[in-house]
């Protein structure tokens, strides 16, 4: 008897250690919170020591905080339920494996951060994510990610504009391929001892780059500032050459980055896309005042039917008035003066 009660008492504590890890069970304050954040629903399950990814929460969030626990590993179905998500924070867990198609049915993300884990590489598919515009994987050693980059089939569908590898162990900057819209990269706490300059022709849209902390060489170092002073992007995070040297021993970067073709295509794409959107703009435009058009168009029109239809019952409502004969005779002048005396004209109705 005793020993069946140790059983129970076992058993009983192992369902009620994972009904916490899931949040089914516990303090209030260990569940996840609900939130409005700008019209967005988002949910945080933050620092809950949970080991998977739930899935009783509600399919509709779009911001799905599951920083500061203990997730492992993500698999294909982690995400399955929440299709509708936009921003996925899942920065300082544990996690090492990713299985093939955990966010390929993310369609809608637009920011991830995967920062601080044991990632080893960037899951490639999120490149193919067509609304990601924010990457963090900072502070990862991705030590396989030059080998899978090679493998990646480019131009990436992700329209990049933020990228955060920071810290990770990186000897030079990753090549994503042509990234028209990217705007800022950070790869600051990097070694970058083979930085190659000609990486920079794929971010023809480029402000500012954080190289701090990194092992640049001087001519590394020359080359990257001018660079930067050829397309107008801020220097302010890149280390400061404390040489220069002459160009027959540092040459020029602008052969590698600015005129070169991969650079130029990277400016087509942005003319391209700008036209594409001056183009829907300018059809959304037309669309909207051919909308407007019609429907004063339909009031006006529908405002004249309605008074003709009212004009058409009042005269079939109408009774024809036909003057009696009794009024008709001795017509005097004392019709023109009329008294109290007078005899009211009378109608007679047809």
């Amino acid at each position: 008897m005793e020993l069946s009660s140790v059983i129970l008492h076992i058993s009983f504590l192992v369902i009620y250690a994972k009904m916490l890890a899931f949040g089914f069970a516990g303090p209030e304050e260990r569940k996840c919170k609900y939130l409005r954040v700008e019209k967005m629903l988002k949910i945080r399950c933050y620092d809950m020591n949970l080991r998977e990814v739930p899935q009783y929460l509600k399919s509709s969030v779009e911001v799905l905080d599951l920083s500061y626990n203990r997730i492992r590993k993500l698999k294909r179905s982690s995400f399955q339920p929440y299709r509708s998500v936009k921003f996925l924070l899942l920065y300082d867990n544990l996690i090492q494996t990713v299985e093939p198609g955990t966010f390929s049915d993310l369609k809608s993300l637009q920011e991830i951060d995967l920062s601080n884990n044991g990632l080893l590489t960037i899951p490639m598919e999120l490149l193919q994510l067509p609304s990601l515009r924010n990457l963090y994987i900072d502070s990862n050693e991705l030590i396989n990610l030059e080998r899978d980059l090679e493998a990646l089939e480019t131009p990436i569908r992700a329209p990049l504009e933020y990228i955060n590898v920071a810290d990770c162990g990186l000897q030079d900057i990753p090549n994503f391929g042509i990234l028209p819209k990217l705007w800022h990269i950070n790869a600051s706490m990097n070694p970058l001892m083979d930085l190659s300059i000609e990486r920079f022709a794929n971010w023809c849209n480029l402000k500012s780059i954080d190289l701090t902390q990194s092992k640049l060489n001087q001519c590394q170092c020359q080359q990257v500032n001018n660079h930067l002073r050829a397309i107008s992007a801020k220097t302010k995070f890149v280390p400061v050459c404390l040489e220069t040297f002459d160009n027959s021993i540092c040459p020029l970067p602008y052969n590698f980055t600015i005129d070169s073709e991969t650079f130029q295509t990277c400016k087509t794409s942005v003319a391209k896309a700008e036209a594409r959107n001056l183009g829907i703009f300018v059809t959304g435009c037309a669309g909207g005042i051919l909308v407007v058009i019609l429907l004063v168009w339909y009031c006006i029109h529908r405002k004249r039917k309605r008074r003709n239809k009212k004009l058409q019952a009042a005269a079939l409502h109408r009774k024809s008035l036909v003057i009696s004969p009794k009024n008709a005779i001795n017509k005097s002048e004392k019709e023109f003066h009329f008294n109290h005396n007078d005899e009211l004209l009378c109608c007679d109705t047809a």
